[in-house]
């Protein structure tokens, strides 16, 4: 396996804490204090400038309800539809002249 690029997992963090955030209706403040942590970092990891601690990212989850790997889990893959449409029954039916 090749060495994978930092970035990329910062991304996957930043795209899933956003994602269980706005999953409660919580703003970067109200998971901050949920959390103990600042809100600058919260603001930090969602557009990817901060490398957490384990510690921070322990807090994060346990606030969010997940455990720690589900901040750094990559997005299941989607079953992608057969191209020409949107699928079976989704075509409206044509009047009949």
């Amino acid at each position: 396996m090749g060495r994978r690029d930092p970035i990329h997992t910062r991304r996957l963090l930043a795209r899933n804490l956003r994602r269980l955030r706005l999953r409660r209706e919580w703003s970067q403040h109200d998971l901050a204090e949920e959390a103990g942590v600042r809100q600058a970092l919260v603001s930090a990891l969602e557009v990817t400038t901060a490398n957490p601690t384990l510690e921070s990212l322990d807090r994060i989850s346990e606030a969010l309800g997940v455990e720690v790997a589900a901040l750094l889990a990559a997005p299941k893959a989607r079953k992608r539809r057969k191209a020409g449409g949107a699928g079976p029954g989704s075509r409206r039916p044509r009047p009949n002249p």
